[in-house]
């Protein structure tokens, strides 16, 4: 038996750091230029173009610059995309945050020599540091290194392979059920959904083997 995890709202929270770093990098930007700054119009054409990248509709890359033109009407300079990625490694310790649950779930898998890891969507070494600052030390995969995203199956036979286990043998818990449970499913994996917020399950995506509404609540399907 393996376990594998989602990071955000499935392990931890980061509270909106590319935002928060995108709008101030802009603010600085600002500055050096002498111009007025709309920090509540940065925030919105961040979130938007955030979400085009995770939605998997562009690179990162490409959503910084049509976020930065947005905001500062010019091309960002070449070092600009840079500067940013610094800039929200640098805030990380300040905005991520384990979920409640999240120290102890790891920690009883280890005592019980249960394998796992995580596979999430995003960049690196981003999502590398968020782990790490929740004291997460196993393998962290990300669909930026791998080139491939979830909900793909291809993504989730990297889960497989590292384990070395047959499919079914592999839980994924992640709070996605497009991503998380569409993807890990369609992979063989049993697929548990982590519905802490309360969300509606859409009709249109295969039941999870499990849902659970506390992080713990994994021990008791994976002991």
């Amino acid at each position: 038996m393996a376990v594998g995890f989602d990071f955000d709202h499935t392990l931890g929270m980061d509270h909106k750091l590319e935002r928060s770093a995108f709008v101030e990098l802009m603010g600085w930007y600002a500055v050096l230029r002498g111009a007025a700054f709309d920090a509540a119009g940065a925030d919105k054409i961040a979130d938007e173009n955030i979400l085009r990248y995770r939605a998997g509709q562009c690179s990162l890359e490409q959503a910084f610059d049509a976020a930065f033109i947005a905001v500062q009407g010019q091309k960002p300079a070449t070092d600009a995309i840079a500067q940013f990625k610094q800039l929200v490694i640098e805030r990380a310790p300040e905005h991520v945050t384990a979920l409640p649950g999240a120290p102890e779930l790891l920690a009883r898998l280890d005592a019980a020599t249960i394998p796992y890891a995580i596979l999430t969507n995003g960049w690196n070494p981003l999502q590398q540091c968020k782990a790490e600052l929740i004291g997460f030390q196993k393998p962290v995969f990300v669909s930026d290194d791998l080139g491939v995203r979830k909900p793909n199956v291809h993504a989730f036979n990297v889960l497989i392979d590292e384990f070395g286990l047959p499919a079914a043998q592999v839980w994924y818990v992640g709070d996605d059920p497009n991503n998380d449970i569409l993807g890990s499913l369609g992979a063989g994996m049993r697929a548990i959904w982590f519905d802490w917020e309360g969300k509606k399950y859409p009709t249109n995506v295969p039941a999870p083997t499990a849902i659970v509404t506390r992080l713990l609540d994994v021990l008791d399907l994976v002991l």
